[in-house]
């Protein structure tokens, strides 16, 4: 079943810190790939980010949560694995 997907504001200012071509290219996936099934395309985060979801593209990730009683998904921040994880930027 295909989830709506939706962006909070930090994950779309996010997207506008990258190049325009990775930006496109993780709107894409997300849209294509991530909407399909979401549990079995992302991982499941443990400890404090319990309950989320990551989605690996390349060295990007992607943090999301899913509402299945509303087939949505809401990504809630993109960035380098390096950074990704971290509470403040």
């Amino acid at each position: 079943m295909r989830h709506d997907v939706r962006w909070h504001e930090k994950a779309v200012k996010d997207l506008k810190k990258l190049d325009r071509v990775r930006a496109l290219d993780l709107v894409d996936k997300v849209k294509t790939r991530l909407a399909e099934d979401p549990v079995v395309q992302g991982t499941a985060l443990k400890g404090m980010f319990k309950g989320l979801y990551r989605y690996r593209v390349g060295d990007y990730r992607v943090i999301y949560a899913i509402d299945e009683s509303e087939s949505t998904i809401l990504i809630l921040k993109v960035g380098d694995r390096k950074s990704v994880y971290r509470l403040h930027r």
